[in-house]
């Protein structure tokens, strides 16, 4: 489904694709990168933008709302797949909620390695195991910027 062919999606598209590539495949076998699925969720993501936009009668997504759409049409959309011929690991299984944490915490220009693991493991089960609105998840996404950069929410 081809509904948007903006330079936006493609340069989003070049980057997730980037990502991944120096992130990802070089740690995990048996694993590839879906570029139609990963499409598929970058178009979806700037459509629900821009609908959450209209409604809400908001000109500019801040990089919350930037990071917490990403991350759900990431785990909506599982780009990353298996090799069919792959020894799942049980890292494996929520790769994709792995990848989407990556992609939202670049959103908030922060390193993994300023989080606990136990945080982050919080944040790939809400993904993995819960319906999470977008827009709740833009409110973590906020407050966890706040507790690492050490500002006030």
């Amino acid at each position: 489904m081809r509904i948007l062919a903006t330079d936006k999606v493609l340069n989003r598209l070049e980057t997730y694709n980037q990502y991944y590539l120096e992130n990802f495949e070089p740690f995990f076998n048996g694993i590839y990168l879906n570029l139609k699925l990963l499409r598929h969720a970058i178009e979806s993501y700037f459509l629900d933008i821009y609908r959450m936009k209209n409604f809400h009668g908001i000109e500019y997504a801040d990089c919350h709302k930037r990071a917490a759409f990403s991350m759900i049409w990431i785990v909506k959309a599982h780009p990353i797949q298996l090799a069919t011929d792959v020894c799942m690991t049980e890292s494996m299984l929520v790769i994709n909620e792995v990848f989407a944490v990556h992609i939202g915490l670049a959103h908030l220009d922060i390193d993994i390695k300023d989080i606990s693991g136990k945080y982050i493991r919080n944040l790939i089960y809400i993904l993995h195991f819960r319906s999470q609105a977008p827009e709740i998840l833009a409110s973590t996404m906020y407050l966890l910027e706040c507790g690492v950069k050490k500002k006030l929410p």
